[in-house]
């Protein structure tokens, strides 16, 4: 494979509550050249799902043949479900000239720049952006507002955000979340600047 042109494979992570979901949302409605990158998944489709759209929906056992092949630039297993990004579908949108956007964990987010040392066609072409909440009670009050958690399921994201906000030092840029705006403003600017340097 060779470097395709100017593509850009951007991700974002963060803890549950950090607004990295209303970012993406933002971005993708912004500039019509990004694009989301659709993942694979073990679970069943929600109603409403459709198949290629929200994810690829596969049986595990053609997940694992996937793996084992090298398809996936990162998988995970989450709550006994598979979930992963295949390579096929960034190296797709890289050869029609497009970015691809990817909201995964800071786990995702290492296998990738794993894989992007030894390739020549993402290496250099992919920016890491991690949101950081401005504290931990920052976030819990944050998700004790949405409504969608338990005590118990508000802790649980709360200690997973602890561990990932230790390691944002990993990725390229580390967003201090402040108002919607500005972190859009923010996030917007580096989109741009990334995309001039690629030029």
């Amino acid at each position: 494979m060779t470097t395709q042109g100017e593509s850009l494979l951007f991700i974002l992570s963060g803890p549950a509550g950090s607004g990295k979901t209303t970012l993406c949302h933002r971005l993708l409605s912004e500039f019509d050249n990004l694009q989301r990158a659709v993942t694979v998944t073990t679970r069943s489709p929600r109603d409403g799902e459709k198949e290629g759209r929200d994810y690829y929906f596969y049986s595990r056992e053609e997940f694992d043949r996937r793996n084992e092949e090298g398809d996936f630039l990162e998988w995970a297993l989450v709550h006994g479900r598979a979930y992963g990004t295949l390579a096929s579908e960034v190296l797709q949108h890289f050869e029609e000239n497009e970015d691809v956007l990817l909201s995964i964990d800071v786990q995702g987010m290492r296998q990738i720049k794993s894989t992007a040392t030894g390739s020549d066609w993402l290496r250099g072409h992919l920016v890491t952006i991690f949101i950081n909440p401005p504290s931990l009670e920052e976030l819990r009050d944050r998700l004790r507002k949405r409504g969608t958690d338990d005590e118990v399921e508000i802790e649980r994201r709360i200690e997973s955000a602890r561990r990932e906000m230790e390691v944002s030092g990993e990725y390229d840029y580390v967003l201090e979340t402040r108002t919607r705006e500005e972190d859009f403003d923010r996030i917007r600017a580096i989109y741009l600047a990334e995309k001039m340097r690629v030029r």
